[in-house]
């Protein structure tokens, strides 16, 4: 291997453990002194993905798929477990409106 190639892949390594480490770093002071809103931003990152698992996992399914399915027990629990984490982040997402509200 040549010595340039190595000396840029090192480059590359050490800057992207430098990124991670500042990213961390932002991240500890941003929950310490605005929780709420990293609460916030976390709840619109769940929606988010949780939408687009949801699409992309096939778990929206019509009524007629889900009454020609002899196994109806998976979408009752992906309904509950839905329910919950989409009103938990939908909750911090109010949470955080509110904070920004009152300042």
């Amino acid at each position: 291997m040549k010595t340039g190639v190595r000396i840029r892949r090192y480059a590359f390594i050490a800057s992207l453990i430098i990124v991670t480490l500042l990213s961390m770093y932002i991240a500890i002071q941003t929950y310490r002194y605005y929780g709420v809103v990293a609460r916030g931003i976390v709840g619109i990152v769940v929606l988010y993905l949780s939408l687009f698992f949801g699409k992309y996992l096939g778990i929206d399914v019509s009524n007629e798929t889900f009454l020609a399915d002899p196994r109806k027990a998976k979408y009752i629990f992906a309904a509950i477990a839905a329910a919950l984490i989409s009103s938990w982040a939908t909750l911090q997402i109010f949470e955080m409106i509110l904070f920004f509200r009152k300042r």
